[in-house]
């Protein structure tokens, strides 16, 4: 996930305490920053608990797809009838 986004939020409440916005804008711009910085922790979270999930999926179609590789057909030839 891209790192710039908190960081970028971070930056838009750093302005905000620096140079305050008046009334609904400073209270609008602050809460949506707060709002990206939470959102984007939250999905970091998920993609740290679903990694190793995705992981082993991964590995499963693999397996299965190496497997049907070396399918032998039947009739091949190597069980001949006396």
């Amino acid at each position: 996930m891209p790192v710039w986004i908190p960081a970028l939020s971070l930056g838009g409440l750093v302005c905000l305490m620096i140079i305050p916005a008046p009334g609904y804008w400073g209270v609008a711009i602050g809460g949506l920053c707060l709002l990206i910085i939470v959102v984007w922790a939250l999905l970091w979270v998920v993609d740290r608990i679903l990694a190793p999930v995705r992981n082993r999926l991964a590995l499963w179609r693999d397996a299965r797809a190496r497997k049907r590789r070396r399918a032998i057909h039947a009739g091949s030839g190597i069980a001949r009838k006396a």
